[in-house]
């Protein structure tokens, strides 16, 4: 039924209905948002904790800015909620005055007046009244888009967080394996490396404890040996040099048939006396006369005849100094040490 502003005095009350959903939509956000944010701080362990502040700080921001918005929505549903029982009281006292309008012709008036009151007053205020409680609910309506559309771009970036923390997690999963890896491969080096020190510590002790003394023994005995083979050097050095002031003497002269010394054949004389001793001697092992001499130093010098009588002479059992003294004028000391130590000779 309208009356007479052309208005339905029985529609429902939308004012209400409208702040109701926006409300409802307001805390469902919220709820959401508070939320996502628990499952990002749960998620988020790995993140720097200046990172933590800020987003912290933005999301207290946003959450202020929500409550602020949801505050004046629940104002202006409060307010709209008023409004249209306010009007509803107008209706049901116009309609009231309606069916008082033929109790009294007196009435007529009064009435008449109230309704020209009412229109030209109490109806336009109500009308303004509506009409800026309608672009509120339409700022608030632009504000719960804009709520929206700030919650996806915030899941947005969350998911990315998200999706960006488990590259993360996964990245720093397979460094530790490998770290780990790493570590057990160490650990193997390491106790090798440790057994190996304690084998050649064992190793250390043991020639300390057993092989040093027997190898300063041998040393002490190798010592004594040098010793006695220098003496004997020094007593063979003496021969020698005694058999080389023998060998320089003049041998004394014959007369001849005319009255006259004879000077006999020097080499004729060595050589026979050489051979008379030699048949007295004792013979040596041939092969081994060969390698003596192969292997000692300062017989490069000799001819192969010189080489041949100094074999055959040393072979045949004569002495060392004599031998060596028939094929060198000056008798070299270091063969004949050596070969005297390899032939087992006494001079």
């Amino acid at each position: 039924m309208n009356n007479q502003w052309g208005r339905s005095g029985n529609g429902p009350a939308a004012g209400g209905g409208i702040g109701g959903i926006l409300f409802a939509s307001v805390v469902c956000l919220a709820l959401g948002a508070a939320g996502g944010y628990g499952a990002f701080r749960m998620m988020d362990d790995t993140v720097p904790h200046s990172e933590l502040e800020a987003r912290d700080t933005r999301i207290a921001d946003l959450q202020r800015d929500l409550d602020a918005r949801t505050a004046e929505v629940e104002e202006s549903t409060r307010k709209a909620q008023a409004l249209t029982q306010e009007n509803g009281t107008l209706k049901r006292q116009l309609e009231t005055l309606r069916k008082d309008a033929n109790t009294s012709g007196a009435d007529v008036a009064a009435i008449a007046a109230e309704r020209t009151r009412l229109a030209q007053e109490v109806v336009p205020a109500l009308e303004e009244k509506l009409q800026l409680l309608g672009q509120r609910v339409a700022d608030a309506e632009a504000q719960q888009k804009k709520a929206e559309e700030a919650v996806k771009d915030r899941e947005r970036r969350l998911s990315l967080q998200t999706d960006k923390i488990a590259g993360l997690e996964k990245s720093c999963t397979q460094e530790a394996a490998a770290r780990g890896a790493e570590a057990e491969d160490l650990k193997t080096q390491t106790a090798g490396l440790r057994a190996e020190l304690d084998k050649a510590r064992t190793a250390e002790e043991a020639l300390r404890t057993k092989n040093l003394p027997a190898l300063q023994d041998e040393i002490d005995r190798k010592d004594k040996e040098i010793a006695a083979l220098g003496e004997r050097t020094k007593a063979l050095t003496g021969q020698v040099e005694a058999l080389e002031a023998a060998n320089c003497m003049p041998l004394p002269k014959e007369p001849n048939d005319n009255g006259r010394k004879a000077v006999p054949d020097k080499q004729a004389t060595d050589d026979a006396a050489r051979d008379i001793t030699i048949q007295a001697l004792n013979p040596r092992n041939g092969a081994r006369v060969a390698e003596a001499m192969r292997e000692t130093p300062g017989l490069d010098s000799l001819t192969s005849v010189q080489r041949e009588q100094l074999e055959r002479s040393l072979a045949a059992g004569e002495c060392v100094t004599r031998a060596l003294g028939g094929v060198f004028r000056r008798i070299p000391v270091l063969a004949l040490r050596n070969l005297m130590r390899d032939l087992d000779a006494d001079c």
